[in-house]
């Protein structure tokens, strides 16, 4: 098949994040481009999970604030809910997102929309359902989905996945969660305050594994103190049961069996990479990890190119957003951009946040390179005082010369003030150089600025 008789210049399969960056940049340079979307336009971050979990959370952390009231002398024992009109409000904030009205968007910019599933046919060509469209180049974004462990019994009960458990009428009374990351987490907290009593499972040896180990030692405190979790490290569920209107819930410790009798499960046990849309037949390298991409994001067949969850990173949404711009920049064929991971933020949008940019010790302990880690908690800082909340930190890793690496912030807003430490390690500014900068007093952001103080520097 000849360029010429493409009937695109591009193709992008998927309209999430990592996708709808792309198919916009591409339109504006004068490419004739059309977007595939095989669920709800805009992808999952404003139909099932930052924009809807994000409204819920607000709501559950603005009920925690109000009841604890009593501690500034404020008269809290009238607080309640109505959960209904809490399911409302995260409607309402999914319908303000735009979600709906991306079609429209899209066909005004004169961008083709087709709703389906892709299938590649060839390395030029994919169906969607009878129809048969063709390109010059691709780029694939159709995200993941959530992962269902092989659990016996599991599919006889009605699980909550992330995406079913934002649309509850109501709090379950007691709930089993399936995977401390930080989906697990999050649903944890929402629920416990709504006065769920919340059982959080994982069979690793701590939650938020993939986080420094201060941060599972300051949450797991956080979720037994002041939640009213029962945190299951090291618990791996090897069955359920519906012992209706009951789930029974079986996991071993060790060599040890424990059951648990709850309302409802929930799994948040990681996700799969979506790439059941016929690669091999257009010669692209994957696996169940993901799709394989260069520096550039370009797969083995070099006009198809991807980005987001697909490549198996499983990231944030910022992270994917970020990811289509390179992949446009690259498929127009400009200069080619490497992407730089080594600033990009990771939240979970917990009470403390958890805020953490760049390496970890485990990543430089895997380097075997030399660092320096500084620590202060969040006790020290007089907000700490008038919030009458201490949990939490400033971490920072720093190398031979001062320079920062990494950070991690377990505090109240941490989600803004990390974002200093992402300019820093951009422009190659030392922890030092934080520290020196006058930052507000009373504000959370002093705690940054004494662990940078506290780094060693040459």
């Amino acid at each position: 098949m000849s360029k010429h008789n493409f009937d695109y210049d591009l193709i992008v399969i998927g309209s999430g994040a990592a996708g709808s960056v792309a198919v916009e940049i591409a339109a504006r340079a004068g490419q004739k481009v059309a977007i595939i979307e095989a669920g709800s336009l805009g992808g999952s971050a404003p139909n099932v999970s930052d924009v809807p979990l994000g409204a819920l959370m607000t709501a559950a952390h603005t009920l925690d604030a109000a009841q604890r009231g009593m501690t500034f002398g404020l008269r809290t024992t009238a607080i309640g809910y109505n959960y209904p009109s809490v399911k409302n409000w995260k409607d309402l904030s999914v319908r303000r997102s735009g979600a709906a009205a991306t079609g429209d968007y899209l066909r005004n910019r004169g961008i083709s929309l087709f709703k389906g599933r892709a299938h590649f046919l060839g390395p030029h060509e994919i169906s969607i359902g009878r129809r048969h469209l063709s390109a010059e180049k691709f780029l694939i974004a159709t995200g993941s989905q959530v992962s269902i462990p092989d659990i016996v019994g599991l599919d006889t009960v009605d699980y909550l996945t992330p995406e079913t458990a934002i649309d509850l009428l109501r709090p379950p009374k007691s709930l089993f969660i399936v995977g401390a990351g930080a989906a697990g987490v999050q649903f944890a907290e929402l629920f416990a305050i709504f006065g769920t009593k919340v059982y959080l499972a994982d069979v690793r040896k701590r939650v938020l594994p993939r986080e420094d180990d201060e941060v599972s030692e300051a949450m797991t405190d956080v979720f037994a103190r002041l939640r009213g979790m029962e945190i299951l490290t090291s618990a791996r569920v090897v069955a359920v049961k519906n012992e209706s209107p009951l789930v029974k819930v079986t996991y071993l410790n060790g060599e040890t069996e424990h059951s648990i009798k709850v309302e409802k499960i929930l799994i948040t046990a990681g996700r799969t990479p979506n790439v059941d849309i016929g690669l091999e037949n257009a010669g692209v390298d994957y696996d169940s990890a993901g799709i394989k991409t260069n520096e550039f994001l370009a797969t083995s067949a070099h006009h198809i190119y991807a980005a987001g969850d697909v490549l198996g990173r499983i990231g944030k949404t910022h992270s994917a957003l970020y990811e289509s711009r390179i992949a446009a920049n690259n498929l127009l064929g400009r200069n080619k951009i490497v992407p730089n991971y080594s600033a990009i933020p990771r939240v979970i949008w917990t009470s403390p946040e958890i805020a953490a940019i760049g390496l970890t010790e485990k990543d430089l302990a895997r380097e075997d390179s030399k660092f320096h880690r500084s620590i202060v908690q969040n006790a020290v800082v007089p907000r700490a005082n008038t919030a009458g909340f201490a949990a939490g930190f400033a971490k920072v890793l720093t190398g031979g010369k001062g320079e920062l690496l990494g950070a991690t912030i377990v505090a109240p807003h941490a989600a803004e003030t990390i974002n200093e430490v992402g300019l820093a390690i951009n422009r190659g500014l030392t922890a030092q150089d934080i520290a020196s900068t006058i930052h507000p007093f009373g504000s959370w952001s002093e705690v940054l600025r004494l662990a940078c103080a506290k780094a060693k520097h040459p």
